[in-house]
C-alpha cells in the first residue's frame, strides 16, 4: 500500500503532506474513512484561497530586504473613486518599472487598494523587491501624498503579511475586482506530488523551524501535514 505525498516550496517556506487515499479494492467503511483523510489533507494544504496563494507567492519572491509600502493621498489629491485611485497607482507602477528596466533591474510587485478601514480614505499597499536605493525614487514618483510609509519585510512572516493585505473582504468590491494584484514576472512556488511507501514518516529537516504540524491516524489510514521554514533558500524537495 502506498500513500500520497505533496510538497510546495516557496522560498524558505515549505509545506508537505502525506496521506492515505482510497484504493479500488477498499470496502465501504475503509473508503469512507480514507476519503475523510483525503478531505482533511486537501484542507490542510489548501492553496486555492486568495490568502494562502498570496502567502506562498510572497515567500517565493521576497526576502527581508524587500519593501512593504503604503501610498496615501493628501486631501487635495484624494481620488473621487476607487477606479481613479487604481489608475493612478498603475501609472506609478508603469513609471517605476520603466526606471528599473533602464537600470537593468527587475521589478516584482503585489498591490492592494483599500478604502474601508481607519478613516475610510483610499490608499494602496505594495510589496516590492528592493534594490537598496528605492525610497527617494518612490517618493519622487508618487506626487499625490506628502509621506510614503515603508518598512523592510525583515523577519515578518508572510502569513501575517498576507492577512494584512487581504483584511478588507471581497464583499462590497466592484464586480471582478481582485483582493490583490501581482506582476506577471513573479516566481511561482514549486509543487511536486508522488507516491511513498505506507511506513513513510514526515518531519522537518534538521535546522528548520516548524510553523505548523497536524496529524490524524485511524485504523484505515492517516494524514500528516507540516509547514516549516528553512534556514536558507531551499533548493531540493524531499
Amino acid at each position: 500500500m502506498a500513500k500520497r505525498k505533496k510538497t510546495i516550496v516557496a522560498g524558505r517556506i515549505v509545506k508537505t503532506i502525506i496521506y492515505t487515499a482510497p484504493e479500488p479494492l477498499d470496502g465501504k467503511r475503509a473508503r469512507a474513512e480514507k476519503s475523510r483523510m483525503t478531505t482533511a489533507a486537501q484542507k490542510a494544504m489548501n492553496n486555492k484561497t486568495a490568502r494562502a496563494r498570496l502567502e506562498m507567492l510572497m515567500a517565493a519572491n521576497y526576502t527581508g530586504r524587500d519593501l512593504f509600502l503604503t501610498l496615501t493621498y493628501r486631501d487635495a489629491d484624494l481620488p473621487s473613486n476607487r477606479a481613479e485611485a487604481v489608475k493612478r497607482l498603475r501609472k506609478f507602477i508603469k513609471t517605476f518599472r520603466t526606471q528599473r528596466k533602464g537600470n537593468g533591474e527587475i521589478f516584482r510587485y503585489i498591490y492592494t487598494t483599500e478604502e474601508k478601514h481607519g478613516e475610510s480614505r483610499l490608499h494602496h499597499h505594495l510589496v516590492i523587491n528592493g534594490t537598496g536605493a528605492d525610497i527617494d525614487t518612490i517618493r519622487s514618483l508618487w506626487p499625490y501624498g506628502d509621506v510614503v510609509d515603508y518598512e523592510y519585510i525583515g523577519s515578518r512572516d508572510y502569513e501575517s503579511l498576507s492577512m494584512y493585505l487581504t483584511k478588507e473582504s471581497a464583499e462590497g468590491r466592484p464586480v471582478g475586482a481582485q483582493m490583490w494584484t501581482a506582476s506577471r514576472n513573479m516566481v511561482k512556488p514549486v509543487v511536486r506530488s508522488s507516491y511513498v511507501s505506507n511506513d513513510t514518516t514526515l518531519s522537518a529537516p534538521l535546522g528548520c523551524h516548524v510553523l505548523e504540524k497536524e496529524e490524524r491516524v485511524t485504523e484505515f489510514g492517516s494524514y500528516c501535514y507540516i509547514k516549516y521554514k528553512t534556514p536558507q533558500s531551499w533548493s531540493g524537495l524531499e
